[in-house]
């Protein structure tokens, strides 16, 4: 290779590796934070129940696409069961409505081509069977519940979020 060919070749490498980083030292450190992927649980909608999930997907870099709201539902205060199947009803400050499912992981989360919130954002409901729970505040600006539904409940944070079905929505 021919000297004069190889400091482009070595600034395309610096420009590529760039490209890849972030330029905010607050959100590197959040998304360091979350730490590695649970063994076995592949990235995709079951991954990384009850982390914030806006952290990762937000559209930065388009892969992972990003989230409007995002969140996890438990089904008590006291532990991490998963509510599958579960109803989240939200409502934008405009008036517009949209309401997701729970998956196997607990997990919800609507893009930006399913639903674009103006804030504040009201949980109107998140509902198994008979049981809805509405939430009394609303979602100021940041559409990741996890942001202020973390574990362990105290003076800054509600804990998770959870419906509280009896026996675990199960039939008697």
């Amino acid at each position: 290779m021919r000297p004069a060919v190889r400091p482009y070749l070595g600034a395309l490498g610096v420009i590529a590796l760039l490209a890849g980083a972030s330029c905010d030292p607050v959100h590197d450190d959040a998304k360091s934070a979350l730490g590695g992927e649970t063994p076995g649980v592949r990235r995709g909608p079951l991954h990384r129940p009850g982390q914030p999930c806006l952290v990762c997907h937000d559209g930065e870099f388009g892969d992972p696409g990003a989230f409007t709201v995002a969140g996890t539902v438990y089904f008590d205060a006291g532990d991490t069961t998963p509510v599958v199947g579960a109803t989240v009803t939200l409502q934008s400050a405009d008036g517009t409505m949209a309401s997701v499912l729970t998956n196997a992981a607990g997990n919800f989360y609507l893009t930006s081509g399913q639903y674009v919130p103006s804030y504040p954002v009201h949980v109107n409901g998140v509902t198994l069977g008979p049981v809805s729970v509405a939430m009394h505040s609303h979602i100021g600006g940041n559409g990741s519940c996890a942001g202020c539904h973390v574990d362990p409940p105290g003076p800054d944070s509600p804990g998770h979020v959870y419906i509280d079905v009896p026996d675990g929505g199960m039939a008697p």
